[in-house]
């Protein structure tokens, strides 16, 4: 680990882990965890074909990746897959295995991602195992949460009792000896959303080899507007909820927990008096005695179904007394008074193709945050009936510049006030379109991204789209080490 207190910069990152591990078709690194002294990914597979299917976008044009209108035809079993820093290998640890589908077709995956993982002993466990969530497709079974004690073998636990349309959860988080879910996406044969759930009931459970699963919370902490509860975290002593609401704006509950269900107190409404430009408060990190959080508008900044955006992502800090600060975002009168942003950047971190931060961590005594931006779409997207400030950089700038310069754009602070970037365009790839998912260790902070361009992603040439293969596509790992440059100085010594 780089001594203590030292923030990393651009060239302290190295590619460890590139082209989604060999296969393009591994376009989320969805989840990350280290455990027994290795890194663990898990992976999300062909979700920009998953998006052609789900997302209304008939008019983006061409594609921008190569897929078959038969998204089971696609090999789409996700990965679990284990780094061992002392020699810089990858493994394979885990592929889904595939059952018959509902409709009887053979071949279905169990899982086409893992969203979320978590290292915890449980009630009968002898010793820390690691829990990984799943994601289903509809033709599948329920959603599990699987364990495993030793990295090798990974095997579903009991199943909670989850509505049967629901497809996927990805927060699990411990709190008070037990280890809370929520549903976060909704499938059937007539549709599917990746976001939002059929049903917003966190379930815990502290015996997880067990039947032990119980509603910690009313549905939607009793608002039927709240579409999940997206995620987690602990803050405070208190179990921290940040929920979708599409109609009022993201809403955050926090509880003491104790008997189940719990009692649970509203902490911000409706986006932090933002509204539904905040539709989601989607990314919860403590740092230095308050809790960041990060808001905007699911898929990706733009809810076409809602008719929400596009708009960039804000960053808000709250304090124990449920007072918050604006830290990077729009200034506006909230009911707690005028905020406006501590860090003098408007929304995204002053780019407005950034609708999400996605991920925050701290490492280091520095928190870090990634965005999610959707300059890569550009060439593929109508831009006649956007907003008169989307298109007004699109006039300025170009859609070419704007494309060539993507990727998203990783950002860290010591003090939550003063920010600095250590990439703005993917650590050089405008593929990556996310950083999705991060990891402290003892060798430095794994940064896992989202890039859903490969196997092979639509190229202009000669005036005509055609596709190529990309070897910049699928997901790829960074990691961030003081050590990097050591070595370097070694070696040219």
């Amino acid at each position: 680990m780089s001594a203590s207190g030292q923030s990393l910069l651009r060239e302290d990152f190295r590619l460890t882990g590139p082209n989604g591990f060999g296969d393009g078709w591994n376009h989320y690194a969805h989840s990350m965890a280290w455990f027994r002294n290795r890194l663990y990914v898990g992976t999300t597979r062909a979700t920009m074909a998953g998006l052609k299917l789900s997302v209304p976008l008939p008019d983006m044009k061409p594609w921008p990746i190569e897929c078959s209108e038969d998204l089971y035809s696609l090999p789409r079993c996700a990965e679990i897959w284990e780094y061992t820093p002392e020699t810089t290998q990858w493994r394979l640890a885990f592929r889904s295995p595939t059952v018959t589908g509902v409709n009887g077709r053979p071949g279905v995956p169990s899982y086409v991602g893992y969203r979320g993982m978590t290292v915890f002993q449980a009630r009968g466990d002898a010793e820390p195992c690691l829990y990984v969530a799943t994601w289903s497709p509809h033709l599948a079974h329920s959603p599990d949460l699987l364990r495993t004690e030793d990295g090798q073998t990974f095997k579903p636990v009991k199943r909670p009792p989850f509505n049967p349309t629901v497809r996927s959860f990805r927060t699990v988080q411990p709190f008070q000896g037990r280890v809370h879910l929520s549903a976060t996406a909704t499938g059937t044969a007539k549709g599917f959303n990746q976001d939002l759930a059929s049903e917003a009931v966190i379930y815990c459970a502290d015996d997880l080899l067990g039947d032990s699963w119980k509603a910690a919370s009313a549905d939607g902490f009793g608002n039927k507007n709240n579409s999940t509860v997206f995620e987690m975290t602990v803050y405070d002593g208190h179990l921290y909820g940040g929920t979708a609401n599409p109609y009022t704006g993201g809403e955050l509950w926090r509880t003491r927990g104790g008997s189940l269900p719990y009692e649970w107190e509203p902490v911000i409404t409706e986006g932090a008096d933002r509204g539904v430009h905040n539709e989601v408060a989607g990314t919860l990190c403590e740092f230095k005695g308050a809790l960041y959080v990060a808001l905007g508008v699911i898929n990706g900044g733009y809810h076409r179904a809602f008719k929400i955006g596009p708009a960039a992502a804000e960053i808000i800090r709250v304090w124990p007394d449920k007072s918050w600060d604006l830290i990077m975002g729009e200034a506006r009168q909230t009911r707690q008074g005028l905020k406006y942003p501590l860090s003098g950047m408007t929304p995204g971190f002053d780019n407005i193709f950034n609708g999400y931060v996605w991920r925050m961590h701290v490492h280091d005594g520095w928190l870090y945050a990634a965005t999610m931006t959707w300059a890569m779409l550009l060439p593929f997207l109508p831009t006649y009936a956007w907003p008169p400030d989307v298109s007004a950089v699109l006039r300025r700038w170009g859609v070419n510049r704007l494309t060539e310069s993507a990727g998203f754009e990783l950002w860290r602070t010591n003090d939550g006030i003063h920010w600095e970037p250590v990439t703005r365009d993917g650590f050089g790839n405008k593929y990556n379109w996310g950083g999705r998912t991060f990891a402290s260790t003892p060798h430095g902070l794994f940064v896992g991204t989202a890039n859903p361009f490969g196997p092979r992603s639509a190229v202009l040439r000669d005036n005509l789209w055609q596709y190529v293969n990309n070897p910049r596509g699928g997901c790829e790992i960074w990691l961030g080490s003081k050590s990097h440059v050591h070595e370097k100085l070694l070696g040219e010594a």
